[in-house]
């Protein structure tokens, strides 16, 4: 297993990757972030607790769109090579309609696996022997058929006709990848990629990784809520920091992090796939 000495990140100005991001730069790792407005992403990583020293020495920025793909390949290299590992916070923006079968859409409703696709372009045209793994945000829910439900009883209404529209996008993007690793070795451009599947998110202090348990697809751990800080804390200390851990790899499991504190449960489910 080898550990990545650069990290490229997209849509880290907040939420998840963007707590991921900050913790990967205080440990002193280079990274490189695309951005569409540099002063946000740089300000966000102040209020995180990044110092300008980190910021400095650590952070290039990329300013961007993530549809770019000269951008895009620009935020993909750092000192002229390809980074050992990409970390993917895209998301839409939901907003109600007036449907009662799609109450709730988003305002770019191809966003993330426009991103995907993107970053997988990018990585083609760079025509680098390396392969980083691309660790993507997604969301439970939207569990591959034949396993088991991944999210509460009373979240079913939630998950699969209020957010039915928004969560198209990411499984769409799963799907994608999930095809993309099966690509002779010639046409790959990924090692592997790791779905991060979170619960109904929140913001607020981190709970630590003390009240973080993990699980596997056939037994996933169901949660309610999940702090951000604390999903971008599990990805760095689980998958950034280190690398995937070795007994993942040549599996396709669908594995979950589970935060409990008082009456609130949380899970982060990850689904991944390494050849």
């Amino acid at each position: 297993m080898s550990y990545p000495t650069k990290v490229a990140f997209f849509g880290a100005t907040g939420g998840c990757a963007g707590h991921c991001l900050a913790s990967t730069l205080n440990a002193g790792i280079d990274c490189v972030a695309l951005a569409r407005t540099p002063a946000k992403l740089t300000k966000a990583m102040k209020e995180k607790g990044v110092s300008s020293k980190a910021l400095d020495q650590h952070l290039r920025i990329i300013e961007g769109n993530v549809r770019d793909v000269d951008a895009v390949k620009e935020a993909l290299q750092l000192d002229g090579s390809v980074v050992d590992a990409i970390v993917s916070g895209i998301g839409g923006v939901p907003k109600l309609q007036w449907s009662i079968i799609r109450p709730v859409v988003l305002t770019d409703t191809t966003i993330c696996q426009d991103a995907g696709s993107t970053i997988l372009q990018a990585l083609a045209e760079l025509k680098s022997a390396k392969k980083p793994t691309l660790i993507n945000v997604s969301t439970t829910g939207i569990s591959p058929k034949g396993k088991p439900r991944d999210v509460p009883i009373l979240y079913s209404m939630l998950y699969h006709w209020l957010l039915a529209s928004p969560h198209e996008d990411k499984k769409i993007l799963e799907q994608r990848l999930a095809q993309h690793v099966q690509l002779p070795e010639g046409l790959r451009r990924i090692e592997a990629y790791v779905n991060v599947k979170p619960t109904l998110l929140f913001d607020g202090d981190s709970l630590g990784l003390g009240t973080v348990r993990e699980g596997v697809d056939d037994q996933p751990a169901v949660g309610y809520t999940i702090r951000r800080k604390d999903v971008g804390l599990w990805m760095f200390e689980r998958l950034v920091r280190n690398g995937v851990r070795r007994e993942w790899m040549n599996r396709s499991p669908l594995g979950a992090v589970v935060q409990r504190y008082v009456l609130v449960f949380g899970a982060v489910s990850v689904s991944f796939s390494i050849v």
